[in-house]
């Protein structure tokens, strides 16, 4: 069953975000958007370590300010 078992689970997990679940968001919930700041901050704007911003998941968060 592996990938199958996963498959469910995930299907599971995105059907409870409209009760409120959100660990979906795993970034989010993690404060990705808040070290990637610091990050950003400590290396001028020229970190190669932040979250990546053309990835397939950036389309997932927003900023803080939307």
């Amino acid at each position: 069953r592996q990938m199958a078992a996963y498959s469910e689970l995930q299907e599971a997990e995105f059907s409870a975000e409209a009760n409120g679940y959100t660990a979906t968001k795993h970034q989010r919930e993690v404060g990705t958007g808040y070290f990637d700041a610091v990050s950003m901050a400590i290396s001028g704007g020229k970190s190669s370590t932040t979250a990546m911003h053309e990835s397939t998941e950036h389309a997932q968060f927003k900023d803080a300010a939307e």
